[in-house]
């Protein structure tokens, strides 16, 4: 199943934003509106798309608020086998599907918890935190 996104406002990321005690900037929502309404991106792609909403914000400023996003767990980062550092706002569980002819980036929906479980039986650890899983395939766009 692959997951829809869907319309979130300024106000749910404000109220996400206070619950981690970070700053409200005007950067900061149009980052967070930017991943949610086009979902995957590089700090360049996510730089480029707000600098005409907001003129005043740099390439550092960006990257700067991506990494703060990112050690509070709002975003997540996914490494794509082109090593190209793709990220995204972290919402429930799921594994990448990614195209290696058009390089899209595809999330699809799947419980990982029974996952989880059975690779921590197997294996030497007390507990597994989070599973990060990328396939590599092409879709069906370029398979045509």
């Amino acid at each position: 199943m692959i997951i829809r996104r869907w319309v979130v406002s300024k106000a749910v990321f404000t109220e996400i934003l206070k619950e981690k005690k970070l700053k409200i900037t005007p950067q900061r929502i149009a980052i967070l509106e930017e991943l949610e309404k086009n979902g995957h991106s590089s700090v360049d792609d996510i730089f480029n798309r707000i600098k005409p909403k907001v003129p005043s914000v740099s390439l550092a400023t960006v990257y700067k608020n991506i990494l703060t996003l990112q050690s509070v767990n709002i975003l997540k980062s996914v490494k794509t086998p082109t090593h190209k550092q793709k990220y995204e706002i972290n919402i429930k569980p799921h594994v990448h599907l990614f195209c290696k002819i058009c390089e899209n980036l595809e999330d699809f929906a799947i419980d990982t918890k029974e996952f989880q479980e059975y690779c921590r039986k197997q294996s030497s650890y007390h507990c597994i935190e989070e599973v990060s899983v990328l396939l590599t395939g092409i879709c069906k766009k370029c398979a045509k």
